[in-house]
């Protein structure tokens, strides 16, 4: 005769509600380590923007100079003063684009 096994109801609860909480904590741990992942990156970005924000805040000091105004003028815009002659030269690295731009466009 086979032995027949007789299910313990209380056991066989206790071991789905152990599964089920293991399940539960396996992924509050994996939300855990994932914010704390994305709040390293976003410190690390804050750090930046508070950098960009300090670089800015400088650059608006000068904005309301007119010694600044008038450089970024010069520039940028190629002003001059009245009786001022203004000579553009040719930049190294533009010289040496624009020959073989020329070379190029000859073969």
């Amino acid at each position: 005769m086979k032995k027949r096994r007789k299910y313990n109801l209380p056991r066989i609860t206790l071991t789905i509600f152990i599964i089920i909480a293991m399940v539960v904590v396996a992924v509050s741990l994996k939300n855990i380590f994932s914010l704390r992942a994305e709040q390293k990156e976003l410190k690390s970005i804050n750090k930046a923007l508070l950098a960009e924000k300090a670089s800015l805040q400088e650059e608006l000091k000068n904005v309301n100079d007119f010694e600044y105004i008038e450089e970024q003028a010069r520039i940028q815009l190629r002003l001059v003063k009245p009786g001022e002659i203004l000579y553009i030269l040719e930049d190294e690295d533009q010289a040496e684009t624009d020959d073989k731009a020329g070379k190029d466009s000859k073969n």
